[in-house]
Formats: structure tokens, sequence, C-alpha cells
């Protein structure tokens, strides 16, 4: 491989120190925030370290709320949805690679086109047939229109195209049912799409708060997003604690944290291993 030149690859460098500091920095003063009286955050003076550390902070945020019933409402909503992707879009994507299907070319045509449809706009009809049918405010509700993902089936169609059609015949010849491949072969030759899948979906839907305000309406099916949201009340005012809004926002964003470091090795294999297949 020909060596880049000294120039080059200093500034190449340089663009991602400069990047990373970009996107550090405003986590940096989160942390910061959450461990600061709320004077000084409003202070006009810049601290780069706590001059009064307070952390008590966690647990006066933590107690504003029922944050344990939200936390528990956010992973159980996101963990049944990855779930429920994660079985939809094997089989499909299943189907579309090992399978003799008709019009293979049309369904993944439209599995494309459906990707470019923009959530928001599907929403109108989803609340309306979820009003109808009584599920307004419920888990199912929070769930069900994320079952299924047409972008969840294009990744593991890339994934499972790698796989060598070899296993599968050897397979069918010992008289294995698709249902045995797909459990047995074809998904533990795809831990890192799966897992790619999995960290992209959990991310998503804990962090979304569009969707969980409109289809909630009690507090007791509230998610973190949303209880988050509650801190910047308009009643709040020039009294809103900045502090306490940024400590809970400190212990938010751990578990995705935690997520990433555990998975990122296999998303990383994933998402390059996705983008080289046709």
């Amino acid at each position: 491989m020909t060596r880049r030149p000294l120039a080059t690859r200093l500034i190449a460098h340089f663009i991602l120190v400069v990047a990373c500091l970009a996107v550090a920095l405003p986590v940096y003063w989160m942390v910061i925030s959450a461990f600061e009286p709320n004077a000084d955050i409003l202070s006009t003076t810049i601290h780069w370290i706590p001059t009064h550390f307070e952390p008590g902070n966690l647990s006066k945020a933590l107690h504003s709320q029922p944050f344990g019933r939200f936390f528990f409402n956010s992973f159980f909503m996101s963990i049944m949805i990855v779930v429920c992707q994660v079985i939809t879009s094997s089989l499909a994507a299943y189907a579309l690679v090992f399978m003799s299907i008709r019009r293979k070319r049309a369904w993944l045509f439209a599995i494309l086109l459906a990707m470019m449809v923009p959530m928001q706009a599907t929403f109108i009809p989803i609340y309306l047939i979820l009003s109808d049918a009584h599920l307004i405010n419920t888990y199912f509700g929070l769930v069900l229109p994320f079952a299924g993902s047409a972008f969840g089936i294009f990744l593991l169609r890339q994934g499972f195209v790698g796989i060598p059609k070899d296993l599968i015949h050897a397979a069918r010849i010992d008289g294995a049912s698709e249902w045995r491949i797909l459990t047995s072969v074809v998904l533990p030759n795809s831990k890192p799409i799966i897992v790619t899948l999995v960290l992209l979906n959990f991310v998503f839907h804990y962090n979304d708060l569009f969707w969980p305000l409109i289809s909630t309406n009690t507090t007791n099916m509230r998610v973190v997003p949303v209880a988050l949201s509650y801190f910047l009340s308009q009643e709040a005012g020039q009294t809103l604690q900045w502090n306490l809004l940024m400590a809970a926002d400190l212990v938010t964003i751990l578990p995705v944290f935690v997520l990433f470091l555990a998975g990122q090795r296999y998303m990383v294999k994933g998402i390059m291993g996705s983008a080289l297949k046709g």
C-alpha cells in the first residue's frame, strides 16, 4: 500500500481531533453542570472545573420525578421493539436471500421505497388506527408501530448475503427445516449485523420523544425523554434547575454508553460487512 504524505496525515488527524473535541465538549459541559449549583451554571464566568461540587444533584434529579417508572417504560418499550424487529426482519431477510420467491427484486425495491417514506408521515394514520383499537396509552401502542422495519429487513438482508449458500444447501440435505436453518445456521453466523440492528434500534427508540409523547397521556406510561422535557416546562421560567436537568441527562445516557461499549466491536464489523455486500 502507498504511504500517504506526512502533511496529509497530519491534516487528517487534526480534522479528527477537532471533530472529537466538538462532540466531546457538550458532553463534558453536561457532566460538570450536573455537579454544580444552578447559580454557577447561570454565571457569566465560564467554569471548566466545578468550583462548588454538589454530588447530591443526582439524587435530587432522580427523586424530583418517578424516574424508576420512566426507566422501566423506556427499557421495556425499547427491548420489546428490538425483539420484534429482530424476529420480523430476520424472517423477511431470510426469505429474500435463501428462499425461492418470485420477484425478489421487486420486493427489495419496495423495501427501499418504504425506507424513503418519512416516519412522521405515517404517525397520523397509525394514531387513528390505534385509537380505534383502544391501544393509545398502552405498551402495545408504544411497540406495535415499530414491530416491523424496512431498514431492519434491508440491513439483515445485506448481512445474510455474505453467508455461503453451500451451508444452506447442506442443512437442507440433512433434513433441517427453514426455521431450523435460520436459527441454527444463519443467525449464529450473522452476530455482527444482529448486534448492529439491536444497538441502532435500542438507541433510537430509547431516545425517541415524539411518538411516546403523543401516544401516552398519563404519567405512569411516560418514558425518559418525555420526563426530561418536564424540566423545561414554561412554569419553571427563570427558576429552571439546569443542574438537575443535566444530572438527569447524565444518568439517562449511561445505559446507552455502556451498551455501545459492549457492542461496538460487533457494530463496526456489521456495518463494514453489510456495506460490502450487493
